[in-house]
């Protein structure tokens, strides 16, 4: 079942890459979906949105590559 924050990050690869299909399991960097720029981007718009920092560990986590491992760290750090 997909969250409300899963929904949220897979709209904000549809504005930013309408034209990859990126599924939840999907590896956005692999499938091209987001690049250094804008990973930058997406870390922005998910703290601001979410209310939540990152940290640096977060950004080694593997789940960090895909909107289900992503949606599941944001999870955590709201609960």
């Amino acid at each position: 079942m997909e969250t409300l924050i899963e929904n949220w990050i897979k709209d904000w690869f549809i504005t930013k890459s309408p034209e990859i299909d990126l599924g939840s399991d999907q590896n956005f960097f692999e499938e091209g979906a987001v690049d250094s720029f804008g990973v930058m981007e997406l870390i922005t718009d998910l703290e601001e949105h979410f209310k939540i920092t990152f940290t640096q560990e977060e950004f080694q986590d593997k789940r960090f590559t895909s909107i289900s491992g992503l949606s599941e760290i944001i999870r955590q750090k709201i609960d």
